[in-house]
Parts: C-alpha cells; structure tokens; sequence
C-alpha cells in the first residue's frame, strides 16, 4: 500500500511517501522551487520527487493524507471562530477577521481537495485521484514523533501556532495506540506568543524565530521588561498557562501582522527590520525565551505527576524547533529519554499523517528513526557529467574524507554534499558547511560568508563516542534538536560552537548511521585532536539549503566558500 503525506496551503510544505508502513521517501518543497518557506503552496515538486525516487506513478498510490481535519473547517471552525473572535469583536481589527475568514474557506474539505487535484494535475494523473484523507494536525504532529521514537510508550506535547483550534497538546502513546490527555485551544498559542515577540523585534514570523532563541543569550534579567512580557502571559508552576492574544491577532494593528498596537504601548522599544539592536531588545528575547521555558517545564513536570508516566517524551510541533526549550526540558530530573524529530515543525506533519493512516489501514508504521536522510541523491556519475560541462576546476578524490579534514585544519571553509539530503532546517551531514571549530574568530568568518548576523551561534558535529569529553550529562542528540551546557574542554578546544552562555546545539554523529561524515569527522581528530568540526547550512541567508549539484555549484561560486568536497570530487577556484 502506498501512501502520499501532504502538508500545504500554509507553513512548510513538504510531501513523503510511506509504502506499507514504511518511510521510503521525504523532502520539503522550499528545496526545490528555492523559496525559503514556500508559504502558502502545495508540494508539487516534492511531491513528483517521492514518487520518482521509488519508481512511481500516481496510479500505484493508493491513498493520500493531509495532515489537517479539513472536515472540522465545515461546521465546528465557523463556530469557535465567531465564539471566540466576537468576544474581541470590538478590539479586532477588520483585517484580521477577514484573515481568519480567509483560513477558515482556505481549509473546506471541497476547496482542499480541488487544489490537491490542481497539484496532481500538473505531475500527469492518468486515472481516477486516488482518495484524499484528513487527518487532525496535533494528532499527524503527535505520530510523526512517538512512531519514529522508538519508544513503545511516551507522553507526547505537540505545541505549535494551531492546528484547527488546538495550541498545545498532551497526548499519551502506547504500542500503536495515541490518546489525547489535555489540550490549551485558540487563543493560548505559544506559538502565537514567540511569534510576535519575534515580529517585535524586528525579525520575520515563521522564519527567525530561531534569531530570538540566540538572542536571548545576550539579555539578561531586566525585572521591568520581565514584568512586562509576563502580563502578555500568565502562567504558575501546575502545568498551566493563558495567552492574551489581544496582544497580537486579537488586538487592534496598525503596523505589525501579528503583534498589536497594545504589545507596542507596553513594550514599547520596537524594532524596525535590520535596526541597531539594544540592549532592551536582548532582554526582552531573553525574558521571552525564559517564560518559554518556565511554563513547557512546568507542563513536564505536571504530566510526570500522572501514574502512568515512564519518564519517556516525544516533542514535536513548530515550538518543538526551539533547541534551548528542548534542551532545559530533557535536563529536568522527570526526563530520562526525550525524542524530537528533525522535522518537528508542520513539514513533519506530512509525515505523521502518513504514518498514521498506515496504522489506521492495519500496518504498523513503527521504528526508530536513526537518520533524517530521506530526500534526493546524486551519483558521482551524475555529478561529473555535471562538472565536466560546466568547464570547472576539480580533482577526483577517493580520500575526500582525509582531504577535507586537512582543508578543515588548514582554516579552510568546505561546502560538503553527500548522499541523501536531510529533511528539516538543519543540515546534518549532507548539505553543510564545514570550519575549524577550534578558532574563535571562524564565527565571524563564517557568519559574513553566510551573510549573517555576526552575534549568531554556530552548532558542531561531534564523534557520539566523545559527547562526554565537550557536553555535561549528554544524551542522544541525532538532530541538533537540544542545547548543552558544555565542558572547559569545550571552552577551551572548541570555541567557535560554543555560545555566549556557555552552551552548544550539539549534533551527535554515530558510525553506523553516516560513515562518510563519522570518518571526516574522525580524520580531524587525528590531525588536531578535536573530535568535532563546526557544522552549518549549505545555504546563504534567506534561501533554502541545497537540494542538487546545481544549487551546491551556485553556492559555492557566489560566496566566498574556499572548497567545494562534492560525493568524490573536489572543487576548488
């Protein structure tokens, strides 16, 4: 049985295929039309990418899941949205009942169906559409976590924006089996909340929330600011929290889309996009950040009071990207093993309705997702075809391992592509850019080569078999989904990974998952004695990480990048 996972219409879109229960195939469109976010699209690329990698037509598949009750958008959504928004009615303003008017016809099962059919269309359908399911966002969010775990019973917090009229949600997995807990509905949105913080700041919704986690590191306690951005929410320490969204979508607006005139009268200092940042604005990121977390830990915390708690946590939901969140929750004594996927934020959510539905269909989509590498690859003689008609300059290597770790250790910038691309925002591996991590100032090298802001941190690839040398009490960390405090060693021998409060997004790399990168990695070793490079997106700001050959050469020739490592070729300028 095959089945196609489409997430669209919105926030990430992303396509999977999973045949008899198993994952085959997976990739973000971003990727492939390279507009970072691709917001508001459907998967088309992607799409035609899952069904080409397996050697399929839309004819061989038998169902296809969205991973969102489109059928709760026909009666029950119109309801809520009028019970919940004509309470606000007189401090809303006209453009955001028509936005939420908007969401609501966007998401009718009819219209849904008929862009999914205008998708396929375009990849050549040769018969009838195969049937087009719905599946309830939190609940695709949820599976797309506990199914991949590896765990045979988990507690699971799915917290994003919404999905449908859910914010945060607490479901309990067993064997195949998720059973919704508890859920906080529309308007107590985390999401929303970060969200608007991060629009405040002078930074873009839905794509820089990650620069205000980085950012909070350079604030510090303020108690007025702080006072402040706890009257927006209100939280205790039982688990429980309430947003007032008269701040962002339920207030009145007359200059951001998501925070309101009401958040600007009591914060005050906005910033206007790629402004001096001050002080203040680090503080209210760090003030942000810390409520953050202090309400997520406290909704552990009360979830590990139930009797059937076994100190086991899926995370998933767009909140879920928020490594130093992640990080503060897998330190809290009632956790003893965490799970995030790599794609917990709505790509992922293709995924768990995918997998789900095969549960549904009698199959089991269980496993232990080791290693985000599901989308496309290129062969060497693909590649060299590719190098030879662009006329450039380059050596065949069969030691490509051997000479980028001398490149590393020379102070030179590699761009590494290997193999399958990863799913979700962070490159693993296969799609990265590699530095010595033993110089400080490569920070600001590599920054300024990104085009980046110079104050953000940069995450290593660490041997897994040495985590203890540079992490304390470190755990499995596959994805670069967790934040660690990190050792003297660190401070010491890796210093361009290690952020100003004295943390690291650490990515562990196991042998046995990506030979090629454990063998770089372990080659680097050797020559200097640090079992760790410095890992960041094959990407320039604002575009999406590299997908094929192409985008890798574009890249490399548009930046100042000094090493192209390419499967077994070497490029250089």
């Amino acid at each position: 049985m095959n089945i196609l996972g489409i997430n669209g219409l919105g926030v990430a879109p992303s396509a999977c295929l999973v045949q008899n229960g198993k994952l085959i195939a997976m990739a973000e469109e971003e990727r492939f039309n390279r507009l970072k976010g691709a917001f508001g699209l459907l998967p088309e690329k992607a799409t035609q990418f899952c069904l080409d990698y397996a050697n399929l037509t839309l004819d061989d598949i038998d169902y296809i899941v969205f991973p969102w009750n489109a059928y709760r958008y026909r009666l029950y959504m119109p309801c809520f949205f009028f019970s919940t928004y004509v309470r606000h009615f007189s401090k809303i303003q006209n453009n955001s009942i028509f936005s939420g008017l908007g969401e609501l016809l966007k998401y009718q099962p009819s219209n849904v169906k008929s862009m999914i059919i205008s998708m396929l269309q375009h990849i050549g359908i040769k018969r009838k559409i195969p049937p087009i399911e719905f599946i309830p966002h939190h609940l695709a969010h949820a599976a797309s976590a506990f199914y991949c775990s590896g765990f045979d019973k988990a507690h699971i917090l799915v917290i994003d924006g919404s999905g449908e009229e859910k914010c945060t949600t607490i479901f309990k997995g067993n064997g195949l089996d998720i059973k919704e807990k508890k859920c906080f509905k529309i308007p107590n949105s985390l999401g929303w909340f970060y969200q608007s913080i991060t629009e405040f700041l002078g930074f873009l919704p839905n794509m820089d929330e990650g620069k205000i986690m980085a950012l909070a590191a350079y604030g510090e306690y303020n108690q007025e600011v702080y006072s402040k951005v706890k009257k927006i929410i209100f939280f205790n320490e039982y688990g429980y929290y309430k947003y007032d969204a008269s701040y962002s979508f339920f207030g009145k607006h007359t200059s951001g889309a998501i925070y309101s005139t009401k958040m600007v009268k009591l914060l005050k200092y906005r910033r206007y996009y790629q402004t001096y940042l001050e002080q203040v604005h680090k503080d209210i990121s760090f003030a942000a950040q810390d409520i953050l977390e202090k309400i997520v830990t406290s909704i552990i915390k009360d979830i590990s009071h139930n009797p059937d708690y076994n100190k086991k946590l899926c995370i998933s939901g767009g909140v879920g990207l928020n490594c130093k969140m992640n990080g503060a929750i897998a330190s809290e004594a009632c956790v003893d093993e965490i799970f995030i996927p790599p794609v917990p934020h709505d790509a992922g959510s293709a995924l768990g309705a995918a997998l789900y539905f095969s549960k549904e269909k009698g199959y089991n989509p269980k496993f232990k997702m080791e290693h985000p590498y599901w989308g496309p690859e290129f062969t060497d003689n693909g590649i060299k075809q590719l190098l030879d008609k662009s006329g450039l300059r380059f050596k065949i290597d069969s030691k490509i391992e051997t000479t980028v770790a001398q490149l590393l250790y020379q102070d030179k910038t590699v761009g590494w592509f290997q193999n399958r691309m990863e799913i979700g925002p962070r490159a693993l591996g296969a799609r990265s850019i590699l530095a010595n991590p033993a110089k400080e100032w490569m920070r600001e090298r590599i920054n300024k080569i990104k085009n980046r802001e110079l104050w953000r941190p940069f995450a290593p690839s660490i041997l897994y078999e040495k985590k203890d040398d540079y992490l304390i009490n470190a755990k499995d960390s596959p994805f670069m989904a967790l934040t660690f405090g990190v050792t003297k060693a660190a401070k010491k021998n890796i210093p361009a990974v290690v952020h100003i409060d004295s943390t690291t997004r650490a990515h562990l790399v196991k042998k046995e998952v990506n030979i090629k990168y454990w063998k770089l990695i372990s080659e680097f070793e050797k020559i200097s004695g640090v079992p760790a490079v410095l890992n960041t997106s094959f990407n320039l700001c604002g575009e999406p990480i590299v997908c094929t050959p192409e985008d890798a050469l574009r890249i490399f020739y548009t930046s100042n990048i000094d090493y192209l490592a390419i499967g077994n070729f070497l490029v250089y300028k």
